[in-house]
C-alpha cells in the first residue's frame, strides 16, 4: 500500500511527506519505489524511450528529497544517498537531452551506488543484524514472491 501511495503521490508530482523512516514496512516501501522508478529507467534505456527514462529519474530524485533513509547521521551513508540523488538528477538532464549511452552509463553508476551502500548497510552498519523484522535489501523481484519462499540463496 505505501509503495501505490508514493507513486500516486510522484505521479501527481507532489512529494510525499518529509518524515523520519523507522520501520521495515516504510523502509520495505521506499525502496521498491527506487526500485520501481529505477525499473522505468531501464525499461526507457532499452526502448530508446527518453521520456520513460525521465520519468523514471524524476520519480527516483523526488524518493531522495523526500525522504530521510535509516543511518542518516553516518557520513558514508550520507554520500551514498547524496550520489544517487545527484545520479537521479543528471538521468533527468541526460534524458532531455537525448544522450543514450550517457544515461546508459550514468544508470549503471547508480546501480553500483545502490549495490555499495547496500554491502555497506549490511557489513558496516550492520542493519541487518538489528532484528528479524529489518532487511537491509526488503525487495522482492516481483510482487509474486512478496510472503513467499525463495527459491534462490538471499543474503542479509
Amino acid at each position: 500500500i505505501l509503495i501505490s501511495t508514493l507513486l500516486s503521490l510522484l505521479a501527481l508530482g507532489q512529494q510525499p511527506p518529509a518524515q523520519q523512516v523507522h520501520s521495515p514496512e516504510e523502509l520495505a516501501g521506499l525502496m521498491r519505489a527506487k526500485l520501481a522508478s529505477s525499473q522505468k529507467v531501464v525499461e526507457g534505456l532499452m526502448a530508446k524511450d527518453f521520456d520513460l527514462i525521465r520519468r523514471g529519474g524524476v520519480e527516483m530524485s523526488k524518493v531522495c528529497d523526500a525522504t530521510q533513509w535509516h543511518a542518516s547521521d553516518d557520513q558514508v551513508y550520507a554520500h551514498y544517498r547524496g550520489e544517487l540523488r545527484r545520479t537521479a538528477k543528471r538521468l533527468i538532464l541526460l534524458a532531455e537531452e537525448k544522450n543514450l549511452d550517457g544515461a546508459a552509463y550514468t544508470y549503471m553508476h547508480s546501480l553500483t551506488t545502490c549495490i555499495s551502500c547496500h554491502d555497506y548497510c549490511r557489513d558496516v552498519l550492520h542493519l541487518a543484524s538489528q532484528g528479524p523484522a529489518l532487511k537491509v535489501a526488503p525487495i522482492p523481484v516481483t510482487d509474486e514472491e512478496t510472503g513467499t519462499v525463495r527459491q534462490r540463496a538471499i543474503r542479509q
